[in-house]
C-alpha cells in the first residue's frame, strides 16, 4: 500500500526528522544556521615570511589576483600587498613578483589538512622593518577581522649592530614596534591573538662574523650561529615580556639550532661536511631570484625549501596547537615542496619538540624564558611594565 506523506515521515528515525525540521528552519531563520569558525589569520613580516625564492615564494599563492577580498577558509593565501599602488608596499623588488604565497602558503595547507578553517593572509615587505611596515600598512594590520596577527620583524633590527654587522639595527625601535603594532591591533579586535615569528640566525650574518678567523673559521662560525640564536630568542622574548600581550612566540630560530645539533640540517653552507639539508637557500643556479656564488650572497640569509618549511611547521603547532608529527611522510605541502618523506618526517619532529620545549614561553610564563642580562627591551625607556 502507498503511504501518504506522514505516513511516510513517521517511519523515519526521530534525530532524522529533527535534522530535516532544522535544515529548513535555518533557511528562515539564521540564529539557527551553523556558527562560522573561520579563522581569519595576518602574518606581517618581510621575505623571511614570503621567503624571496621559488617555490616557497609562490607556493599556495591566489594567481592573478593575490585574492584580495576573499574571506573563505582556503590552501590559497590572500597577499594583501599585490598590485597595490600605495609607495612603499608594492611589490616590485627585482626577481619577487608576486601574488606571495611563502611561508604562510605552507601555514595554510597544513590547516587544511588538519580540517582547521583558516583564511590566510600575508602583508609582506622585502628588507623592511615592522615599524616602516606599519607605517604604510597600518590600514591593514589593525582591521578588527583578524583573529590572529604574527609579527616578523627584519632580520637586521632587533639585534646589535655588533651582530648583525649594520649600523641601522635597533633593538630599541623592534621592542616599541612591537608594542605599538599590538595596541593597533587589539583596539581593532581586543581578543585578537598576537603572535611574534623569532626568526633562525642567518649563515651569511654568521659568516661575517667569523671570516677574519680563518685558522679557526669552522669552529668560530658555528660559535656565531650560537650567538646570534640565543640574541634572537632573547629580543623577541624581552619584547613579548614587555609589551604583556602576546600571545606565544613561535620559536623558529630555536628549531632551527634544534636540527643542526640533532644532524638533521647542516649549519655550515661553507664547508660542507656535516650531515642534513641545508635551512638555507645558498647559492642554486637558475634561481628566482638569482643568487651569486659568494658566502655574504643573499641566498645564504633565506631560507630553502627546507627551512621555510620548518618554520611553517613550528608556526603552525604555536598556533593551532595541531601536533605536527600527525602529518607524516605524505604531508601535501612537503610533497609538493620536493622534500623527502624522510625528512618531512624529521622536521616535524624537531618543530614539534621545540615547540613543546618552549610552551612555558606564553602569556605569563614568557618572562621564564629570558635570559638575564639579555634584556633588550629593559633600557630602551620606551616600555612600560610588563
Amino acid at each position: 500500500m502507498k503511504k501518504n506523506g506522514f505516513a511516510a515521515l513517521s517511519t523515519l528515525p526521530l534525530i532524522q526528522i529533527a535534522t530535516g525540521f532544522l535544515g529548513l528552519a535555518s533557511l528562515f531563520c539564521p540564529s539557527l544556521q551553523a556558527e562560522d569558525t573561520t579563522r581569519h589569520i595576518l602574518f606581517v613580516g618581510d621575505s623571511f615570511t614570503h621567503g624571496r625564492y621559488l617555490p616557497v615564494r609562490q607556493y599556495n599563492n591566489t594567481p592573478g589576483t593575490g585574492g584580495v577580498g576573499i574571506t573563505r577558509p582556503s590552501t590559497h593565501v590572500v597577499d594583501e600587498n599585490f598590485d597595490t599602488t600605495v609607495p612603499g608596499r608594492m611589490e616590485n623588488g627585482h626577481g619577487e613578483t608576486g601574488p606571495w604565497g611563502g611561508i604562510p602558503g605552507i601555514f595554510a595547507e597544513l590547516a587544511h589538512e588538519a580540517r582547521l578553517p583558516y583564511n590566510v593572509h600575508i602583508e609582506a615587505i622585502s628588507a623592511t622593518s615592522l615599524t616602516k611596515n606599519y607605517a604604510v600598512a597600518s590600514d591593514v594590520i589593525d582591521r578588527p577581522e583578524w583573529d590572529a596577527v604574527v609579527l616578523q620583524e627584519a632580520s637586521f633590527e632587533p639585534i646589535p649592530a655588533q651582530l648583525s654587522g649594520t649600523s641601522i639595527s635597533n633593538p630599541a625601535t623592534f621592542c616599541q614596534a612591537v608594542k605599538t603594532i599590538e595596541q593597533g591591533i587589539h583596539d581593532g579586535n581586543p581578543e585578537a591573538n598576537v603572535y611574534l615569528y623569532s626568526t633562525w640566525a642567518p649563515a651569511d650574518t654568521a659568516y661575517k662574523l667569523s671570516a677574519s678567523d680563518t685558522a679557526h673559521f669552522d669552529e668560530k662560525f658555528l660559535q656565531s650561529l650560537a650567538v646570534l640564536t640565543a640574541a634572537y630568542r632573547n629580543a623577541y622574548l624581552s619584547a613579548a615580556v614587555h609589551d604583556g600581550r602576546i600571545t606565544a612566540i613561535a620559536p623558529v630560530g630555536d628549531a632551527w639550532a634544534q636540527a643542526w645539533a640533532e644532524g638533521v640540517a647542516n649549519p655550515d653552507p661553507y664547508a660542507g661536511h656535516h650531515p642534513g639539508v641545508s635551512l638555507s637557500f645558498n647559492y642554486q643556479p637558475d634561481s628566482e631570484p638569482s643568487t651569486r656564488d659568494v658566502p655574504t650572497d643573499a641566498g645564504y640569509h633565506h631560507p630553502s625549501i627546507y627551512g621555510a618549511y620548518l618554520s611553517g611547521l613550528v608556526l603552525f603547532e604555536t598556533i593551532t596547537g595541531h601536533d605536527v608529527r600527525e602529518f607524516g611522510p605524505a604531508e601535501h605541502a612537503a610533497v609538493r615542496l620536493g622534500i623527502d618523506g624522510h625528512v618531512a618526517v624529521q622536521l616535524q619532529e624537531v618543530a614539534s619538540k621545540t615547540v613543546q620545549e618552549h610552551n612555558p614561553n606564553r602569556g605569563t610564563g614568557l618572562r621564564m624564558g629570558l635570559t638575564p642580562g639579555a634584556d633588550a627591551c629593559a633600557d630602551t625607556g620606551k616600555m612600560g611594565n610588563p
